[in-house]
């Protein structure tokens, strides 16, 4: 795997994540406080970067089977400590951290994907 091809994956990645967080801060409006994203920009490209190393390195590696599980897991585990933490049944309902958490998961899968896609 040369690293043009882990540096293109991370910035497929990190468009991944930014323009997941814009659609998804525009539909949460609960949660946003007027910017079209919640976090600067520099914490969805590092973030990008991270999941994009342990992608390449699970897929060069280990193998490509299972990988939806194993990065449902690794975006459960992103994602469900922060609501947990603050109490899960928040002012907006159980059910709206709920859909948090999972669609949070989804799209570490989603990034995972586009990983395996483009490194193959």
């Amino acid at each position: 795997m040369a690293l043009l091809d882990v540096v293109a994956a991370w910035l497929l990645v990190a468009i991944w994540f930014v323009a997941w967080e814009a659609v998804t801060a525009r539909l949460d409006r609960s949660r946003n406080e007027g910017g079209w994203l919640r976090a600067p920009v520099r914490i969805y490209v590092v973030e990008a970067l991270l999941l994009t190393l342990l992608a390449t390195l699970w897929f060069a590696s280990i193998g490509s089977g299972g990988w939806p599980l194993v990065f449902g897991f690794i975006g459960l585990l992103m994602e469900w400590p922060g609501p947990v933490r603050h109490g899960l049944r928040a002012e907006d309902g159980s059910w709206r951290a709920f859909v948090r958490v999972a669609s949070g998961a989804v799209r570490v899968v989603g990034a995972a994907g586009l990983v395996r896609w483009w490194v193959g």
